[in-house]
């Protein structure tokens, strides 16, 4: 929106997100998140610190002090050092997996095997970071994180006791419990979920596909081009796309009654 907006009025910025859950190691999730955040943290934290110009421990040592100053810049709260503390502790292990790499010869990239562990990995990791960045406190953050590694048992919404007849009371010896959950309705929302989980890691980005207004990559003042999407993907001046454009604006304007939260009025 802000780019778009901007360019109305011939102003060009930087894209500032470019589909990070597609990455395949922290470092690249950096590169790829909130990018004037992570320029801003190299530029004037990291390299002023100096950077990976003092042997390795320096640099780990710059990486964990950067990042933790990182988590406080987004709010005054333990939460958010422990979410860049986190982040910091990844990246550390990844530059060091990365020159462990180097030193036994292995090839930087992998099979599409290899690709998906790395992915899915670098996935989880995250995830686990934003439940610390989201909760109210660090005590919440663990019983999350309890309930998502099953350390609080198991449940399956009420409507399943009928559905599994039988094998219903050896589900309850084995912890399973049935009850009325208020964010889970059960295959509905799994189908929702891998649907949206195909578009984020799948699908191409708004940038890619609005790539005739060339929305680019600035970084360090090179103009990088994005990879293309299909051209059936790709926005035209067509009637095909002036009846999906109108279709998005008729569900934001249903959608103004919606109560939404601005997050970032902690920031």
């Amino acid at each position: 929106m802000a780019i778009g907006l901007a360019y109305c009025f011939g102003i060009r910025i930087p894209l500032n997100f470019n589909s990070p859950y597609k990455s395949l190691n922290v470092i690249d999730f950096w590169r790829r998140w909130h990018m004037s955040l992570s320029r801003f943290l190299r530029d004037y934290l990291y390299i002023p610190l100096g950077g990976n110009r003092k042997g390795e421990a320096r640099r780990f040592t710059n990486l964990m002090i950067t990042m933790l100053l990182g988590g406080l810049w987004h709010g005054a709260a333990w939460t958010f050092v422990l979410w860049g503390g986190l982040h910091g502790v990844f990246l550390v292990i990844n530059h060091g997996w990365v020159k462990i790499k180097r030193r036994l010869g292995l090839q930087a990239t992998a099979g599409w095997f290899g690709r998906l562990i790395a992915g899915t990995l670098t996935f989880l990791s995250v995830t686990v970071a934003w439940v610390f960045f989201r909760a109210d406190s660090a005590s919440s953050a663990r019983r999350v994180l309890g309930s998502m590694a099953g350390l609080n048992g198991f449940a399956l919404p009420e409507k399943y006791l009928e559905k599994f007849g039988p094998l219903t009371a050896q589900l309850k010896l084995w912890g399973v419990d049935f009850q009325a959950m208020h964010y889970f309705e059960g295959s509905n929302e799994v189908i929702y979920i891998a649907l949206a989980l195909m578009i984020v890691w799948l699908a191409p980005n708004v940038q890619q596909m609005m790539d005739l207004c060339a929305p680019y990559l600035n970084i360090l003042g090179k103009e990088k081009k994005l990879p293309s999407p299909p051209a059936w993907l790709t926005w035209r001046p067509s009637l095909r796309w002036a009846i999906v454009l109108i279709l998005c604006m008729l569900a934001s304007v249903l959608s103004l009654s919606r109560a939404s939260e601005f997050l970032y009025f902690q920031f």
